[in-house]
């Protein structure tokens, strides 16, 4: 399988644990996901809530990590990008405030 190849089947791997992502962590007030391949072709995933108080609500649970990476797997992404998959809680109260609403800049 060529490059291009794993990259996009990591990627649709990706977006099909997003909506799993969200559901298991919904009551911690995780209301979307951002993510992009890193260049090495792991995920990495930007967990987004409403408020800086949901952001830390999120961060306290703790097992945020744990529930991302298991979507993930079961998703079907590759057991060595799941490992090295790197996970950032924000919020949007953040982005608004720090980044004028820009998630590229925030991101950057």
């Amino acid at each position: 399988m060529s490059g291009r190849d794993v990259e996009r089947k990591t990627g649709d791997a990706v977006t099909a644990a997003v909506p799993m992502i969200i559901g298991s962590l919904a009551a911690n007030g995780v209301t979307n996901v951002h993510w992009f391949l890193s260049f090495h072709g792991y995920p990495v995933i930007w967990l987004v809530t409403n408020s800086d108080a949901e952001k830390e609500r999120v961060t306290e649970h703790g097992c945020f990590r744990t529930e991302v990476l298991s979507a993930l797997a079961e998703a079907g992404v590759a057991d060595d990008l799941v490992e090295r998959t790197h996970v950032t809680v924000e919020s949007e109260q953040t982005v608004d405030r720090d980044f004028e609403g820009s998630w590229f800049y925030a991101m950057r």
